[in-house]
């Protein structure tokens, strides 16, 4: 564990990897073979030609990522130790991005918006209701993980949730987020207010819900390297099934596949499922 008083520790490895939940999630929708477009600001340095060169390289469009020679590319330092992980992050080129420029012309060309990280994205969030229903008066449909609140008040605007059909939360952000100890709870509330509720639980699997159908599947078996972006993954494995229609039965199975392959290797996308991965779920009746 790191210490002051100007202590030097050495430690087994490290890695540098594009993170970022918004950049994981469309890493992994493009390697299963759907049509994705990342909005975001990257600084003009080393770290921001990372994040555009993976993204590209994944099969995404990063033409509506704009570079900046006044900002700083974001930077998380995770430091990991078993299944668990601390994270330390920089934020300034997440606090460039504004609703703004998710313009209503990109909507026009869109069938799906996914908003990630939200506490993170400032000035996004204060606009969220807003880019929202300018999404929906659009005719698409909309997803939502919240990730973690780093101020740890939970708070979201009421009105949001009447705009989000597919919510994905992990058991500990929906236990806070709905003020409810108990998952199974939180999941109930949560089921009143959004049409697809998706509860990850690591290991354990995960749960999917919706106004009168309820799947709970176990995790595969899995050597984990780390946990960085399993639940980005799921969540891009998830919508693939929800967006081609399929049953909700099927559509967790894939997320929780995607899942459990991202955490086989270092960072959030090394080990992302790919569309041939998926092969015999795709050509199952």
């Amino acid at each position: 564990m790191p210490e002051f008083d100007q202590k030097e520790k050495l430690v087994k490895d490290f890695g540098l990897y594009m993170g970022g939940s918004a950049c994981i999630f469309a890493a992994q929708c493009a390697k299963l073979g759907l049509s994705a477009t990342g909005v975001g600001v990257l600084g003009e340095d080393a770290f921001g030609t990372l994040v555009k060169e993976t993204l590209a390289s994944s099969g995404v469009d990063v033409s509506h990522m704009r570079e900046d020679p006044f900002v700083k590319t974001g930077l998380g330092i995770s430091l990991n130790r078993g299944a668990d992980r601390a994270i330390l992050t920089y934020d300034q080129s997440i606090q460039a991005v504004k609703a703004s420029m998710v313009t209503d012309e990109l909507l026009a060309q869109t069938g799906h918006l996914h908003l990630a990280s939200y506490y993170l994205l400032e000035g996004v969030a204060c606009e969220a209701v807003s880019l929202l229903r300018r999404a929906k008066a659009l005719g698409l449909t909309v997803s939502f993980d919240t990730n973690w609140d780093p101020s740890e008040k939970w708070e979201i605007p009421p009105e949001l949730w009447k705009l989000v059909d597919v919510f994905l939360p992990n058991e500990n952000e929906i236990c806070l987020l709905s003020g409810r100890k108990d998952p199974e709870e939180a999941l109930e509330y949560f089921r009143s207010l959004v049409p697809v509720v998706v509860m990850k639980r690591g290991e354990k699997g995960a749960v999917a819900v919706s106004k009168d159908q309820r799947f709970s599947l176990p995790s595969p078996p899995a050597q984990v390297a780390d946990t960085v972006g399993a639940g980005d993954s799921f969540d891009g494995g998830f919508l693939y099934g929800f967006l081609r229609g399929w049953p909700l039965e099927k559509a967790l199975r894939l997320g929780i596949l995607c899942g459990t392959h991202n955490v086989s290797c270092f960072g959030g996308y090394a080990g992302q499922l790919t569309k041939e991965g998926i092969r015999d779920l795709l050509e199952e009746k």
